[in-house]
């Protein structure tokens, strides 16, 4: 017969989710930031979402035009070098602005997401502070000396 502990596993999470929310209680500074966490998390992730269906959508249009190209290409049938190289050049000529714009999407996506790391992480100090100096005031305030 198996012995049981007398500790359940549920009564296991019940402590390990009472010492993480002391360790909230316990440090004012530790909400705001895994709050912002999320919230810049959220952010990024949209950004990443907005980026990748543009450059999903350059992506069909490069493969649409590469299909027209070589079928064009292929129509002159070596007959007309000339015209076989034009039809080349203009379909590489648009993949060159596609790959152009697919770097500026890239350095504006980074540059957004830096902005909103930047901002949260700003807007987190400064309610760690505020929290801090409410916590403060009311140790303070609590034991202070009576006159």
């Amino acid at each position: 017969m198996v012995k049981r502990n007398a500790c359940s596993d549920s009564d296991a999470v019940t402590d390990l989710s009472r010492q993480v929310l002391a360790v909230y209680r316990l440090n004012p500074l530790i909400g705001p930031h895994t709050r912002h966490f999320w919230e810049i998390q959220e952010q990024i992730l949209n950004e990443a979402e907005a980026f990748s269906r543009h450059w999903f959508a350059r992506r069909h249009i490069a493969a649409r035009t590469a299909l027209k190209a070589s079928e064009e290409v292929a129509g002159f049938g070596g007959a007309d070098p000339e015209e076989m190289m034009t039809a080349l050049n203009a379909w590489q000529h648009h993949s060159a602005e596609r790959i152009a714009e697919d770097m500026r999407e890239w350095a504006g996506f980074c540059l957004r997401c830096a902005g909103h790391l930047a901002s949260g992480e700003a807007a987190a100090g400064r309610e760690a502070l505020e929290k801090t100096s409410l916590e403060i005031a009311m140790v303070t305030a609590k034991h202070a000396d009576p006159v």
